[in-house]
């Protein structure tokens, strides 16, 4: 059964909750010092992005469009690692692993090519590649078109009005624990 809490922007199934749990577990195991185990399961890769806030401030976020790793599992802790170790864009994480935190797993599907940030709804990511760089905008991340694309150009290093290629963002989005 497949719920969608459509006014924050996260879905939750059983399966791929399971999946935040574990990137939540990561986390928290990471930050402890301790070594991150895989679940058995092996699910098929896939791009991801780990975001991981306190009190509603975002610590990190970090993550890839594509997959490099056989699966998904892998694909989850490699990305928790390297939200947990370094983002350039943040202090290191530094959180009390016992305190309150949460996790956004967010698993990208696919990428579609648009002419205008025009059709984009909320739930829809924001890809726009440029000859100086590559801006992401997840999906969720403010409601306004325009505003996430100038977020996007801002993240790819690029003038605004610069002509660049954009692509419509697919992705599910998990936060764990659930606010």
């Amino acid at each position: 059964m497949l719920l969608a809490a459509v006014a924050v922007g996260f879905m939750l199934a059983s399966e791929t909750n399971s999946q935040a749990v574990f990137a939540y577990d990561a986390v928290k195991a990471i930050l402890n010092g301790e070594t991150p185990q895989l679940p058995e399961t092996k699910t098929a890769s896939h791009g991801v992005f780990i975001t991981i806030e306190s009190k509603g401030k975002i610590l990190a976020c970090r993550g890839a469009l594509e997959a490099t790793e056989p699966t998904l599992e892998q694909e989850i802790l490699s990305t928790a690692r390297s939200a947990c170790q370094f983002d350039p864009r943040y202090h290191q994480v530094r959180i009390d692993p016992n305190k309150s935190f949460n996790v956004t797993l967010t698993i990208v599907r696919r990428q579609e090519a648009i002419d205008s940030v025009r059709t984009l709804l909320p739930k829809d990511g924001l890809v726009l590649r440029s000859p100086s760089g590559v801006g992401i905008v997840l999906p969720w991340e403010g409601r306004d078109p325009d505003t996430r694309l100038s977020w996007a150009y801002r993240k790819a290093k690029t003038p605004e009005g610069t002509p660049v290629s954009l692509k419509r963002l697919i992705a599910d989005r998990y936060r764990y624990p659930e606010p």
